[in-house]
């Protein structure tokens, strides 16, 4: 039998072209299916083959298939294995596990189809896309990233952008009743556009009907940055005030399929790169590292974890994430900054008691008289307070230049050091025989200040 599958052949390389085909498979002999499979179809228009389908749109077999025509496809696979074992020309039978494509929500046995279809001319877009990054225009945080961005872009492929769906943005694009479709058409902005133009070109008495296809969801994502901004009025208000902007904040797997595309259109309807950053974040995994997904059952409902952890922990361990790199949210994680938000609470519930009365204003007012902002007031504070201070204003300093670098997760695990070990741990300690012990209200005034 001849190798059926064509997700599991492995490429070898041929004489001067690929050869889908392991001669080690089967008989060695490699059946062509241009019209469905991915491989032989750019195989066969290589090789200069003829593009045939043989199967309808309802999964039955058409003229093409000859004796087969008019059955399911399945039925037809046990026919023709029927009749090679009646006429004796099958060899053998054996298992083989084979990749073939299934959806994910119905399990139906996916089948490739070559059919017309409506394509954007990508590499003119790409060169600006890729020009916006290398003059410095756009920035892409990890910078790492820039390879993967410049790699899709440089090896782009035209973008085939109609799809077959029941609902979306219809392809702008109409037919005249009674002519070729792959020859006569109008591209209009709406149907009254496209009524006008038919009919200076064919006459009054034209009829005209829309192409079926919607644009696929990226394409209508890609217009996401302008066209939610009142686009192409330039005049309106948000357009204005709103584009370009800073930043976008997304996920770093989509930084082709949605990133770059924004990048192309914006550039090709605005001339203007959208937005300045590409901040990309990690994707949050399950404790074993693998992808959420509702095969395999691992899916985390935040709304569960915040019954059992709070709302401040899942925030925090997600704040922890460092740019780009995927976070592996186990139970350990969470447990650990539930802890941290309950010592914050402590902390928080503990100041409030030793605070003056709210109704004291002379207190609050002496309080509020000290001021921390300059070198002098803070070396002139006792040791304690002193050194705590200092700390803050380091912690301050370093914060400050991680925001102006994007590193969130840094600003994170910096404030948790300093809280945690610093300010919890010892100055709140230290804190105790400034407010119950001698020294004063003085001291204990200072104390509660710098608390």
């Amino acid at each position: 039998m001849a190798s059926f599958d064509p997700c599991s052949r492995p490429h070898l390389v041929g004489q001067g072209f690929v050869v889908h085909v392991d001669k080690e498979f089967g008989t060695g002999v490699l059946k062509i299916s241009p019209g469905h499979d991915h491989n032989d179809y750019f195989l066969a228009r290589k090789l200069g083959l003829p593009i045939l389908n043989v199967m309808n749109k309802d999964g039955t077999l058409n003229d093409v298939a000859g004796l087969y025509s008019g059955l399911d496809r399945f039925e037809a696979r046990k026919k023709l294995w029927a009749e090679l074992e009646e006429t004796g020309l099958a060899v053998k039978k054996e298992p083989h596990a084979s990749r073939v494509p299934r959806s994910q929500r119905g399990g139906e046995v996916i089948e490739p189809l070559v059919s017309k279809q409506w394509f954007v001319t990508m590499e003119p877009l790409a060169e600006k896309a890729l020009r916006a990054v290398e003059k410095g225009e756009l920035k892409i945080i990890p910078e790492r990233f820039e390879k993967i961005y410049n790699h899709w872009l440089s090896n782009i492929k035209d973008w085939c952008i109609s799809r077959q769906l029941w609902w979306g943005h219809r392809i702008p694009v109409w037919y005249i009743v009674g002519k070729n479709n792959e020859e006569e058409y109008i591209v209009a902005r709406n149907a009254d556009e496209a009524l006008e133009k038919a009919q200076k070109k064919y006459g009054n008495d034209v009829e005209i009907y829309q192409d079926p296809d919607v644009l696929d969801t990226w394409f209508s994502s890609a217009l996401w940055p302008f066209s939610t901004l009142g686009w192409p009025d330039l005049s309106a208000e948000d357009f204005k005030k709103f584009y370009p902007t800073t930043m976008l904040e997304t996920g770093h797997d989509i930084l082709f399929f949605w990133v770059a595309r924004m990048v192309m259109m914006g550039i090709e309807f605005t001339g203007t790169v959208p937005f300045s950053y590409v901040y990309l974040h990690g994707l949050i995994r399950d404790s074993q590292g693998r992808k959420m997904s509702k095969t395999l059952g691992n899916v985390i409902d935040p709304l569960d974890t915040i019954s059992e952890f709070g709302t401040d922990a899942l925030r925090f361990t997600l704040a922890l994430g460092t740019a780009g790199q995927d976070l592996n949210l186990s139970t350990e994680r969470l447990t650990s900054n539930k802890a941290f938000t309950n010592k914050l609470w402590n902390a928080g519930k503990f100041i409030l008691q030793n605070l003056p009365d709210k109704n004291d204003a002379p207190a609050w007012e002496s309080l509020l008289s000290n001021k921390f902002d300059c070198e002098d007031s803070v070396l002139n504070l006792p040791l304690s307070e002193c050194w705590v201070v200092s700390k803050l204003h380091l912690l301050i300093d370093s914060a400050t230049a991680c925001y102006d670098k994007f590193y969130f997760g840094e600003v994170a695990r910096e404030t948790y050091d300093f809280f945690w070990g610093d300010f919890a741990d010892w100055y709140i300690e230290a804190s105790k025989a400034r407010l119950y012990h001698s020294g004063g209200k003085s001291v204990a005034a200072v104390a509660q200040a710098v608390l």
